[in-house]
């Protein structure tokens, strides 16, 4: 149901949380969100002060961003999620990374999902493309090196770190990022 597709979103310590922005063919079948489903979703992430991160899979969503915005259903700031890779739907090519970033508000906050990753150099084009954020971990992928598979989650974000610094840029803080994302300070846990 639309209820149970959002029930994490009520647990007190989520801050940030993925937002479809529409419909994608996934593998053999198709991934359904629909604008009146959206629209639910939306409006329970914001009743409960949750950042959405708006899931892109094709260029066309990001038009249902500005959609869903001129309604009231977001506000910004807009945080973007580049999906690339799912089996289906657009390929993790260095160019359609460049189409879609292209695409997005000039200054949008906005990162890389590259499900299926074989290795870090297209997160490496997203940093160079202007990417605020990237994204790794086993939901995505455990490799990092072609044929090199990570023992642990903190492995890939090691490599992910390395990189960033590789390329004469610093990892955010932990409140660094959420002034990016515009997430409220939270209270550190007694």
């Amino acid at each position: 149901s639309l209820a149970q597709r959002c029930v994490a979103v009520d647990e007190p310590r989520v801050e940030v949380a993925s937002l479809n922005m529409g419909s994608v063919n996934m593998d053999d079948g198709v991934y359904v969100n629909t604008l009146p489903d959206i629209r639910y979703w939306a409006g329970h992430i914001r009743d409960r002060a949750v950042r959405p991160e708006l899931e892109v899979f094709e260029a066309g969503m990001i038009h249902n961003v500005a959609i869903l915005a001129g309604e009231g259903y977001l506000q910004p700031p807009f945080v973007y999620g580049l999906c690339l890779g799912f089996r289906g739907a657009l390929p993790a090519q260095p160019w359609v990374l460049a189409m879609l970033a292209s695409l997005l508000p000039a200054d949008a906050v906005w990162g890389l999902v590259h499900h299926g990753m074989e290795d870090l150099s297209l997160l490496a084009t997203a940093i160079g493309l202007g990417a605020s954020f990237i994204r790794v971990g086993f939901e995505d992928s455990a490799y990092y090196a072609p044929g090199h598979l990570a023992k642990a989650n903190v492995s890939l974000v090691e490599r992910a770190v390395d990189l960033v610094h590789a390329m004469g840029l610093a990892v955010a803080t932990a409140p660094e990022a959420r002034r990016l994302l515009g997430l409220p300070g939270r209270q550190p846990a007694a």
